[in-house]
């Protein structure tokens, strides 16, 4: 089991958004997170990544232990690029702040279709290239288990086929996703996690 959520409650201000909620999360598994507007799905993504903490309950880990950044790989609405940093700068830092071979960078650029944009600042790139660094960030620092907050938005067709053949390829490698997802995509998640069940 990858992860396992026992009872978790979660306020925002003065509000419960939801309490009591339990989900296991097996390696293999893409989970994905449906419920309203503000019922709490990024939060949960937040909670589960480590950073922001839960009212109660508990989240256990099953990492590897030879797995970098504590296994866990979170892609969320803001991306982290500093405005003059380079993709190639960037996933430099990535890379060296994770202990993980720079070897990996170019291979991921070039995946992820930025080659010609690779020493471009993150203020001249779109808003779907600077998605793509953030995707690449999965190739550098391979981590088990993937967070991800509507991953395909700001992609264009061919950015959410990538996305789609990325997250393929980490479950065909017995990794884990839980993702909330704003729109259909082409990979069926093989399970559904309904946070909106767990409101007051």
């Amino acid at each position: 089991m990858a992860l396992k959520l026992r009872q978790l409650t979660a306020v925002r201000g003065y509000t419960l958004l939801f309490s009591g909620l339990d989900f296991d999360l097996a390696y293999g598994e893409f989970a994905a997170l449906k419920g309203p507007n503000g019922a709490g799905k990024t939060t949960l993504l937040r909670m589960v990544a480590g950073l922001i903490a839960a009212e109660s309950g508990e989240i256990e880990y099953s990492i590897p232990d030879e797995a970098p950044a504590r296994g866990i790989y979170y892609l969320g609405h803001e991306l982290g690029l500093r405005p003059n940093e380079t993709p190639l700068s960037h996933l430099r830092d990535w890379a060296d702040m994770h202990h993980q071979p720079r070897e990996r960078i170019l291979p991921a650029i070039d995946r992820l279709g930025l080659t010609s944009r690779r020493e471009v600042p993150a203020w001249s790139l779109s808003a779907g290239q600077k998605k793509r660094v953030a995707l690449a960030r999965s190739l550098v620092v391979p981590c088990p288990i993937w967070l991800l907050d509507e991953p395909a938005s700001s992609l264009d067709v061919g950015g959410q086929c990538l996305l789609c053949e990325l997250m393929t390829e980490h479950l065909n490698s017995n990794g884990a996703i839980l993702a909330a997802l704003h729109d259909p995509m082409d990979l069926e998640p093989s399970r559904v996690l309904d946070v909106g069940a767990f409101a007051p």
